[in-house]
């Protein structure tokens, strides 16, 4: 048996040599380091390497593309997409694709991947298309595109998704010429589809932040058309009326030259007659039914004021010189029994 002081010498020889000849530590705690460790790799090298091989396979597609190869084009974009995300040729890769979907007819489909570019690849070059080609995506649909079910049927129209991705439009290019275009479309549609609330909202937003745009001429005449629509007589409550008249003088009072001038002058004499006849109806309760002639002065007077050369203020004046002459109404079951015939 060999002595332990032999042992120990031929086993320190050994491993001393054996690190000599590998470079190997006899401390563990460098086992793990030193020259042999890989060299981290280098960021911008990485992305060059990313960038070449997405630019390699998006000229690929993009033959296919130009050929009118549309499947196999659409394959490479969508590898692209999922392989290289974040690169330049990404951002191609998804608009190209969308050009795809949209020749197809799948503007819905289109209008997604062309938003995915705004998240994605927010600085991709052409962000000017992306925005028309929504734009044009949305208008499409809000003309009665439809959808294809099984690539056969016609679906429904979707004129609920056109005002979304008009709204995408907006948001996404605010101070583009396109957003009080989408603005006003939104208000065509709700329109259309008798969402007063909705019209409302997207021509109040067209006035208010586009107020130098060729459409603000045509948002008061639609703003104050829409609050006239909702007015259903007299006898309710007249704040659509009022809002009808404030938008009708502010549109008379901006573009005196517009061509609609003679129109609104029209509609506006009418909403005023509307509202003076609420009035002298109010007056006429007080004077007739409630023997409160100070209640009935301020409405007959609220009347001339509103529409001083209409019928209902020359009635109003009437009562206001009964009134002043101490005189009592005489014609209170007449104007009961006309009352009655109205309803």
């Amino acid at each position: 048996m060999m002595p332990r002081a032999v042992l120990f010498v031929l086993l320190s020889a050994f491993l001393s040599a054996g690190s000599l000849q590998a470079g190997f530590s006899i401390n563990p705690f460098n086992w793990f380091s030193g020259s042999s460790e890989a060299e981290p790799a280098d960021p911008a090298l990485e992305k060059q390497k990313l960038e070449q091989a997405a630019n390699k396979l998006l000229e690929k597609g993009r033959q296919k593309f130009e050929k009118g190869h549309y499947r196999s084009a659409r394959r490479s974009f969508i590898k692209i997409a999922k392989q290289y995300p974040l690169t330049q040729a990404a951002g191609e890769a998804r608009f190209l694709h969308a050009r795809i979907r949209m020749e197809r007819g799948q503007f819905v489909r289109a209008h997604a991947l062309l938003q995915e570019i705004i998240f994605r690849n927010p600085d991709y070059p052409n962000i000017q298309a992306v925005i028309s080609a929504q734009f044009q995506c949305a208008t499409t649909l809000m003309e009665g595109a439809r959808s294809k079910i099984l690539f056969i049927l016609p679906g429904f129209r979707q004129y609920g998704e056109a005002i979304k991705q008009f709204e995408l439009v907006v948001a996404n290019a605010p101070y583009g010429d396109y957003a009080p275009l989408a603005l006003m479309n939104i208000a065509l549609i709700a329109e259309k589809q008798n969402e007063a609330d909705l019209a409302i909202d997207a021509l109040d937003r067209l006035i208010n932040y586009y107020p130098q745009s060729i459409l603000a001429s045509d948002a008061y005449y639609h703003l104050a058309k829409t609050f006239a629509d909702l007015v259903k007589s007299h006898e309710y409550d007249q704040g659509s009326t009022r809002q009808a008249i404030s938008y009708y003088e502010d549109f008379l009072a901006l573009f005196p030259e517009n061509s609609n001038v003679g129109e609104v002058e029209a509609n506006l004499a009418q909403m005023q007659n509307l509202l003076a006849n609420s009035r002298l109806e109010l007056g006429d309760f007080f004077y007739l039914y409630r023997n409160n002639n100070t209640a009935a002065l301020t409405f007959y007077n609220e009347t001339i004021t509103i529409a001083p050369e209409s019928e209902a203020a020359d009635e109003a004046r009437q009562r206001i010189k009964d009134i002043e002459a101490g005189v009592r109404p005489v014609t209170r079951s007449k104007l009961l029994r006309k009352l009655l015939l109205a309803d």
